[in-house]
């Protein structure tokens, strides 16, 4: 079930990210191009949400879905001064954290003892 939910989103990723590059050529309408931006931030949303349970710290766990959260919650709330800003900084926290914070295994290191 884990792999065909991973599979699914991989497809729907997919489907956006073709979509989103064919309007370069192609020149969608406005609503075409607005329901390609509420499918790539939902996406994005869900993925930090499901990335959150990955973390053992609580507090990076709370900041993956904050974040999630708001990029879900923005397509569906009217323009107001900041809401570009917050989800320009929703979208880089949980990436920035996944590249200076490496995820905690319960697998231990081999070193080769001198």
């Amino acid at each position: 079930m884990k792999k065909l939910l991973n599979n699914i989103f991989l497809v729907l990723i997919g489907i956006v990210l073709v979509g989103k590059i064919s309007n370069w050529f192609l020149h969608y309408s406005d609503e075409t191009n607005h329901i390609m931006n509420v499918g790539m931030f939902t996406l994005l949303g869900i993925s930090y949400l499901v990335g959150a349970f990955v973390w053992n710290k609580k507090l990076i766990k709370v900041v993956f879905i904050i974040c999630g959260i708001y990029l879900i919650g923005m397509n569906f709330v009217g323009d107001f001064g900041l809401k570009s800003i917050i989800g320009i900084v929703c979208i880089f926290t949980p990436m920035l954290i996944s590249d200076f914070f490496p995820k905690e295994t319960d697998e231990k290191e081999l070193t080769k003892e001198q």
